[in-house]
């Protein structure tokens, strides 16, 4: 029994001694772990443009210009046709302003950028339409697919996540029926697959080098789906508070945010509960999974549907006043943040939805959207701050607060 014993402790104490070395050695700087995402930069574009202005005074100036717009007919579509659907060009049927300009982000902007006022071009003023996006292209919490909605019925828990991402997933991998039935099908695809970025380690690279322990070769699909609800007492006793993964992770960010490592790893938790919390009712909805080096059939199609929370979560707006529906919208989705944000979707009541200029925006000034106060939260995530912009949103330095926990205009 004292053999056993001995044997059994010196086995824990090298476990621990080999998680404490890796936690100590291979933590990366801030710069490592705060990959960018490899993308190419092209040549910005200019759009069709149709502008009506609103003279009449009203309540709402947004919706009352909205409505005014939305009697413009859809002869620009012609214009857009021929726009591609991948990399910064437009999607059928979407409408820019004229004096507007898309381009792909730059590494440096993560994801989030592209869409400014051409340098050269005239001032943009206040209610003036920036785009025109088909209601079509729109993926929904509410207005989803059957199968859909059977798939997140099925969950453990009921949230405008799980809907938004079963509706993302069956538009990722549409039937033959629905491509055949659809005619937005097949763009709304596109546009889904060309999402490259997302939350913080959407990518391993985030979690620094490849061959770092307990980063981006240890982590189970990926940060998301990584660990368990029972993590805490797993891993008690070893006395570690979570999946090693996870506590590596908490404390890069803590480094990165400033923020402490409990909130990082509270923040983290909060995520993979709700990922975990729809795993089992959204994987059948993954028809065709992901190539991937290790894993079986169904854990690809499992770290699929982390994959995609992951995207859905950097990408979710509200769209109305009364009831606000959990959206993604094109452009609007990929739009640079601000607390002084220039833009605001429209419901115009009919078969579009309008970005709306909220402010005038002169030449070279970028299309921005305020990511703290216009999006969906999770009710189990109390994040805030370069926390909550870094991990959920992807967004980078730049747009972070001063300081943590002070929400102020961001650093230019």
């Amino acid at each position: 029994m004292v053999s056993f014993m001995g044997s059994r402790s010196c086995a824990l104490f090298a476990v621990l001694s080999v998680v404490a070395t890796a936690l100590a050695v291979t933590i990366p700087t801030a710069d490592a772990l705060l990959m960018v995402p490899r993308t190419t930069t092209t040549t910005p574009k200019s759009v069709f443009h149709q502008s009506v202005r609103s003279s009449r005074g009203s309540n709402d100036p947004l919706v009352l210009f909205a409505e005014e717009w939305s009697a413009f007919s859809s002869s620009s579509d012609d214009a857009s046709s021929s726009s591609s659907t991948s990399g910064s060009e437009l999607l059928e049927g979407v409408v820019l302003h004229e004096s507007l300009s898309i381009r792909d982000p730059t590494p440096d902007e993560r994801g989030k950028g592209g869409v400014e006022v051409a340098p050269e071009a005239k001032t943009i003023r206040a209610l003036e339409v920036l785009a025109k996006i088909p209601k079509s292209l729109v993926i929904s919490s509410v207005d989803t697919p059957l199968r859909a909605v059977e798939a997140s019925s099925n969950a453990r828990n009921f949230t405008w996540a799980t809907d938004l991402t079963a509706a993302t997933l069956v538009a990722m991998h549409p039937t033959e029926d629905e491509l055949a039935n659809d005619d937005a099908a097949k763009a709304k695809k596109d546009w889904i697959l060309s999402w490259n970025t997302g939350g913080w380690a959407t990518n391993g690279e985030d979690l620094g080098p490849p061959d770092a322990n307990f980063g981006a070769k240890d982590a189970m699909g990926s940060l998301l789906s990584t660990g368990t609800d029972n993590d805490h007492n797993i891993y008690a006793k070893f006395r570690m508070p979570c999946h090693p993964v996870l506590l590596r992770a908490s404390i890069g960010l803590a480094v990165l945010t400033g923020c402490t490592e409990d909130d990082a790893r509270n923040a983290l938790y909060a995520r993979g509960f709700v990922y975990r919390s729809m795993r089992d009712a959204l994987e059948p909805l993954v028809l065709e999974a992901s190539p991937r080096p290790k894993g079986s059939k169904r854990e690809k199609r499992c770290w699929d549907v982390a994959d995609t929370l992951n995207k859905v979560l950097a990408r979710a707006t509200t769209l109305g006043d009364d009831t606000p529906t959990a959206v993604i919208v094109p452009i609007h989705d990929r739009l640079e943040h601000s607390l002084m944000a220039n833009s605001k979707l429209v419901d115009n009541g009919k078969n579009e939805v309008l970005l709306v200029a909220t402010r005038d925006i002169q030449g070279g000034e970028p299309i921005s959207r305020d990511y703290e106060s216009s999006t969906p939260t999770l009710s189990n995530d109390d994040s805030e701050g370069a926390l909550r912009l870094l991990l959920r949103f992807g967004l980078p330095p730049k747009s972070w607060p001063v300081h943590s926990n002070e929400i102020t205009e961001p650093k230019n």
